[in-house]
């Protein structure tokens, strides 16, 4: 019996590498994600740890223009901050975006995976039945023989 040959392997092959694709898309941008999360602790605690050494040092007694220094640098960071919470709105939409479009790469891929089953089973039946009908074409011959020659 001849190898099953699925016309759309091509096809098939194509909606698993969109499928690949998706999934290192979205884990670039879940690396992303948890590197702007860690960022963004990061900077939370340099405002915390700053405003802290503030208080510190005005109750020790520190001029205004430290103080002033002081102050910027914290507005500065919060800033920053401000930049990573808008990166992480933005990464996170993309994620949800990314998740739906990897869901639908699946589902692609596991209708054509059905549809390749589908193909594999009708071919076979197929192969069954041709095989089947030349068996009862020589079954049908032999016994015309057997018949004749008696």
């Amino acid at each position: 019996m001849a190898a099953f040959q699925f016309p759309f392997q091509r096809i098939l092959d194509v909606k698993e590498n969109e499928k690949s694709q998706a999934q290192l898309d979205m884990a670039e941008s879940l690396k992303a994600q948890v590197d702007i999360e860690r960022s963004m602790r990061d900077l939370e605690k340099a405002v915390l740890s700053t405003r802290q050494r503030l208080e510190e040092r005005q109750q020790e007694g520190v001029s205004i223009i430290d103080l002033l220094k002081e102050e910027e640098h914290i507005s500065y960071l919060e800033g920053q901050l401000k930049q990573k919470r808008n990166q992480l709105i933005q990464v996170e939409h993309q994620v949800s975006e990314q998740q739906d479009t990897l869901a639908s790469k699946v589902r692609e891929e596991k209708t054509w995976q059905s549809i390749k089953e589908t193909r594999k089973e009708e071919f076979y039946h197929d192969m069954k039945m041709i095989e089947q009908n030349e068996l009862d074409d020589l079954n049908t011959v032999r016994a015309y023989m057997l018949a004749r020659n008696g």
